[in-house]
């Protein structure tokens, strides 16, 4: 299997932003009362704050980081992700990890990313095994963040289980690193709410994601 890695790191620079933006909020806007709000509240967070926002985003040197890709009609979109942030979350909250039989986690790995040659791998533990599952970067299956090799190994050698921390919709928030990646998530369900007329993770009838920015 051949990873999509490569081709999703030549393609994000050049994903255009404020197309996305700009489609998907006339979208919003001809779609509901309710849609034409809640464009009317993210043409003021494009405008004003996101375009002041670097894209794509430097990771810094000797801090673990991973980058989520997501294809849409305006290209190829990069979220930045806080792996150093999510295992110190992981310590502070004692979250516990989920075991698994590693075939039932297996497909969350990208397979044509993993280095199968044992000389060649270099092993990096410092941080937990971590799964992200999410209707709107993932759709809605689980997808390894940090620990693709381990898992792999695990499979390949037939353990029975394996600890992992599982990360579902909203739960990962404090893990984006930059500000782009967060107000593109919550771009995504704002827009998917509208889109099909639903009401998921928002307080009341009138509220949106773009309040909580």
């Amino acid at each position: 299997m051949e990873s999509k890695i490569v081709y999703y790191e030549k393609l994000s620079p050049n994903f255009k932003l404020m197309e996305h933006y700009r489609s998907r909020i006339q979208e919003m806007e001809k779609k509901s009362s309710y849609g034409e709000e809640v464009a009317s509240k993210w043409s003021e967070i494009l405008y004003k704050f996101l375009t002041k926002e670097n894209y794509p985003v430097n990771h810094p040197i000797g801090q673990e980081t991973f980058s989520l890709y997501a294809e849409y009609p305006a290209g190829v979109f990069e979220y930045a992700l806080d792996i150093d942030g999510a295992a110190v979350l992981i310590k502070e909250k004692n979250l516990k990890p989920v075991k698994f039989s590693p075939a039932r986690i297996i497909d969350s790995v990208d397979k044509g990313n993993i280095n199968k040659d044992p000389e060649r791998i270099k092993p990096n533990h410092k941080n937990p095994v971590m799964l992200l599952q999410s209707n709107y970067l993932t759709d809605n299956r689980p997808y390894c963040i940090n620990g693709n090799h381990r898992i792999f190994e695990a499979y390949r050698n037939n353990y029975e289980q394996i600890e992992v921390f599982v990360f579902n919709e909203l739960e990962f928030i404090p893990f984006f690193y930059d500000a782009l990646s967060k107000a593109t998530y919550f771009f995504e369900i704002d827009y998917y709410n509208v889109i099909y007329n639903k009401k998921h993770f928002i307080d009341n009838e009138e509220s949106a994601f773009a309040d909580k920015l």
